[in-house]
């Protein structure tokens, strides 16, 4: 039973105000993506400031680091977490059988978690920018939400790549426990990369994470590097198509060998 164009809009959006309603559910989380990056960013200022000063740019450039850090991790886990919590459910099985796409219900809930994200960044960030660079940081601040928005879809598919061994491990949270800390230090966004031995930073870059994060200060001082842009573009694009590819398999082996 095929679905129409206007019937899978339909469904999309039904997925995404169902999970905006869970998400809601807990206010509290949405206001921890708010103030977090203000407390772990302002401290790492007041320690840094007893060595250098601490100017408005370089605290901006730590808020940026350490909330797009938050975020992509929150970001990767989503689609491994919904595929976790309908299967230990048992809903996975009637989600499978319905006529509508997984790939719909995964991305209406990726897109609500991009979007509260983006809204977090906002309401957190408008302030630091408007009171560093005037009306010219709200342009700016928009553009980099822009970019955000971008640099959080590959991320999406890395998610499903985490979901693929989530379901094959039988157990979220060991292989989310594992990886958080590695992919924290693979992002590169809280601390100079250059310190780092070359194979480690190749691995960096080789991640939208940094890419995200330094694509987006440069825009924040009116810096902007096309060439950052291409390539965070091309990221998206390259993760996307292994994170969906990475799910068809799985997909496939559920329907052959059962949830």
């Amino acid at each position: 039973m095929r679905v129409s164009k206007v019937g899978k809009a339909s469904i999309l959006l039904a997925v995404m105000v169902n999970e905006l309603r869970i998400i809601s559910r807990e206010p509290g989380g949405l206001v921890l993506l708010v103030i977090l990056p203000y407390f772990i960013a302002g401290g790492m200022a007041f320690i840094a400031s007893f060595f250098i000063k601490v100017t408005g740019s370089v605290f901006l450039r730590q808020f940026i680091g350490f909330e797009v850090l938050i975020l992509s991790m929150i970001m990767m886990q989503t689609g491994a977490r919904f595929l976790w919590e309908e299967r230990r459910g048992g809903r996975l099985e009637f989600l499978l059988a319905s006529p509508t796409s997984m790939y719909i219900i995964l991305l209406g809930t990726s897109l609500v978690m991009a979007l509260v994200d983006i809204g977090a960044f906002t309401i957190a960030s408008l302030p630091l920018f408007y009171i560093e660079y005037g009306l010219v940081g709200t342009i700016r601040l928009v553009i980099a939400l822009l970019l955000l928005f971008i640099g959080l879809l590959p991320l999406y598919g890395i998610g499903l790549l985490i979901a693929g061994l989530v379901m094959r491990l039988n157990d979220a949270d060991s292989v989310t426990n594992a990886l958080t800390p590695i992919l924290t230090i693979l992002s590169g966004t809280t601390y100079p990369v250059y310190v780092l031995p070359w194979c480690i930073k190749e691995l960096i870059y080789a991640l939208p994470m940094y890419i995200t994060f330094y694509s987006m200060y440069l825009e924040s001082i009116g810096h902007e590097n096309p060439i950052l842009i291409t390539y965070l573009i091309t990221a998206t694009i390259i993760y996307l198509i292994l994170g969906m590819t990475s799910y068809a398999r799985l997909e496939r082996g559920f329907r052959s060998r059962g949830v």
